[in-house]
């Protein structure tokens, strides 16, 4: 029984056929390779985009109502550090802190408003409580209630911190707080302030968009101040 190689042809087509197979193969991998480097960033986006959402969120959540200022492409606001409820005695400000972990005396830079409407209210019309203890079973602001401007309904009181202002701002694609970055790959945003109402408080609208290799994920959410004056 005679045995024989394979001809030239034979060869050639060998070759081709080879050749055809392996670029169809190396195709498919790069295919579903670059479908998992998509997702993969599409994922990145995604969390990064639910992280910012429920970080303004929380923080805007809890601020002190009406502390809110929008400009272009940046809103600020003061967080709440304490609140409680308050009483005038004659020209003094009597007032309690309803946290049981509050240490007297008050820390630094700590100043207490009252019914404020805007920004500028926390800066104008609010009181130094610096230093105050409650030895006698509350803390008191002595000789300034005639410098109310206006009482609250409820006689709630809020204490922030003069100087610890947070500002938001959209800048060259980023998303920053107090010149920190929380998120890139932002290709616009929005934060909008709308002043309560008689049927809610405080209301933040964020609009977020996010943008990486030519696709865009768009976000929008109300976020409801939940202290009222």
């Amino acid at each position: 029984m005679s045995s024989r190689g394979f001809t030239l042809v034979e060869m050639v087509l060998t070759l081709i056929v080879g050749s055809i197979l392996v670029l169809g193969i190396a195709g498919f991998v790069e295919l579903g390779t670059k479908g998992y480097a998509d997702s993969v960033d599409r994922q990145r986006i995604q969390t990064q985009a639910q992280f910012v959402l429920e970080k303004l969120s929380r923080e805007f959540r809890h601020a002190v109502p009406n502390s809110f200022s929008d400009s272009g492409n940046c809103l600020s606001f003061y967080p709440i550090v304490y609140s409680g409820f308050y009483a005038v005695e004659g020209n003094d400000i009597r007032f309690l802190i309803g946290n049981s972990n509050v240490t007297p005396p008050l820390a630094n830079g700590l100043s207490l408003v009252i019914n404020p409407s805007r920004q500028q209210d926390l800066v104008n019309d609010s009181f130094d409580v610096s230093g105050l203890t409650n030895g006698a079973g509350y803390f008191a602001v002595l000789n300034q209630a005639a410098s109310l401007e206006s009482n609250s309904i409820n006689r709630r009181h809020y204490i922030f911190n003069a100087n610890g202002r947070v500002e938001y701002c959209f800048t060259a694609g980023r998303i920053s707080r107090n010149g920190v970055q929380v998120a890139d790959s932002v290709s616009a945003a929005s934060f909008n302030y709308l002043e309560p109402t008689l049927q809610r408080g405080g209301l933040v609208h964020i609009k977020l968009t996010f943008t990486q290799n030519d696709e865009s994920s768009h976000y929008q959410q109300d976020v409801q101040v939940l202290n009222v004056p």
